[in-house]
């Protein structure tokens, strides 16, 4: 025979908290019941659930199922974003060889009015998943927002380049680094020509 639960012990154990676990042959007393609905107790005893409302049969096999079905919805939902988000620019790369004059810059149309910027990709996602290329200022700027990583190498002239509230002035044969989510403004106070990397090579599909 199971240990009788009555009113009084239910009472007592209720002080700890409203969800109380009985162990499986344990017996609540008519009293006891009735004060669990008058407090609000839930009660767990092996595969039943004893309400302020009724008592009901808890399927635990049943309720496993929902969670790891519910787990396998969110493992697939993760791998399909980190499929799409990993997902190199160029599946299959391959060595290329760009000569020097096949290269033509041509004006960036994307620059504002009156501003002198020459732009041309040598390497792109075709071949690649980093790009590549050339770009020129005329005593000109180009306020930009890079939503990828690049590299840049000063060929000729004076590149200023302004981010994060710094300035750096690059001459011939320096290298600048900017990262992913910069704000920045390229310029020249007269005229330069660079050399520039970027990662991921379509970073233009993940424009706004």
């Amino acid at each position: 025979m199971g240990r009788f639960i009555s009113a009084a012990v239910l009472r007592d154990m209720a002080k700890a908290g409203k969800h109380i676990v009985l162990e499986e042959d344990s017996v609540l007393t008519p009293s006891a019941k009735d004060l669990a609905k008058e407090l609000g107790i839930t009660i767990s005893k092996g595969r039943e659930e004893i309400t302020s409302h009724n008592i009901k049969a808890v399927s635990v096999s049943s309720g496993t199922a929902k969670v790891e079905n519910q787990n396998e919805d969110l493992k697939k939902a993760v791998q399909k974003i980190l499929g799409e988000v990993l997902k190199p620019a160029c599946e299959n790369p391959k060595a290329t060889h760009v000569k020097g004059e096949t290269v033509v810059i041509q004006p960036f149309l994307e620059a504002p009015p009156g501003q002198k910027v020459g732009l041309v990709d040598v390497i792109d996602s075709r071949v690649g998943n980093l790009a590549s290329g050339f770009m020129t200022f005329d005593h000109s700027q180009l306020p930009w927002f890079l939503n990828y990583d690049e590299v840049d190498y000063v060929i000729e002239g004076e590149f200023v380049l302004e981010v994060a509230g710094q300035v750096f002035r690059a001459k011939p044969g320096d290298v600048v680094y900017i990262p992913k989510g910069s704000q920045v403004v390229f310029s020249s106070p007269t005229f330069c020509k660079v050399f520039y990397c970027t990662y991921p090579a379509n970073w233009a599909d993940f424009c706004e």
